[in-house]
């Protein structure tokens, strides 16, 4: 995977992770998310890769923490890939970008060409991801979140 390949099946990635965190604490309003990118990543042969997002959150209100973080990336309802996230425990009274690690694989059915060819102009458009991920508050209430058909592009601006 060259790393054109592996940046592309990133921001993937990273648009995935922005849209659980922004909505995932919908509830809370004053939480928000700040900004996210690519911090670093490594190719692991033709279909996978490591990365670390740098995700920026603006957290006004009390601590959680999500683990568990995991999601499907699809074009137009065909699954591309999918990815899985470490643990991120987001302080309270907070501004902070966040480094998550998370890994990435393509679908048995999707090339590496094919991924690029849809991704050549950097459009997101008809890409949707399901996500989903536990959130853990203060004395071990926990409750899974899982929110399907994200539009990415909307979370690309």
């Amino acid at each position: 995977m060259d790393k054109r390949s592996a940046s592309h099946l990133l921001l993937l990635l990273a648009v995935a992770l922005a849209a659980l965190l922004s909505a995932g604490c919908s509830k809370v309003k004053d939480i928000r998310l700040t900004s996210f990118g690519i911090e670093s990543f490594s190719p692991r042969g033709l279909r996978s890769a490591d990365a670390v997002l740098a995700v920026g959150i603006d957290n006004p209100a009390f601590s959680f923490t999500l683990t568990d973080l995991a999601g499907t990336v699809k074009y137009k309802g065909e699954a591309m890939g999918t990815f899985t996230a470490d643990t991120v425990s987001v302080d309270r009274k907070c501004v902070k970008v966040y480094d998550i690690p998370c890994k990435a694989v393509l679908s048995e059915r999707v090339s590496l060409l094919r991924l690029l060819s849809l991704l050549g102009d950097g459009n997101l458009e008809g890409f949707t991801a399901d996500v989903e991920a536990r959130v853990h508050l203060r004395k071990g209430v926990s409750k899974m979140l899982r929110f399907n058909d994200l539009d990415l592009n909307e979370y690309s601006q």
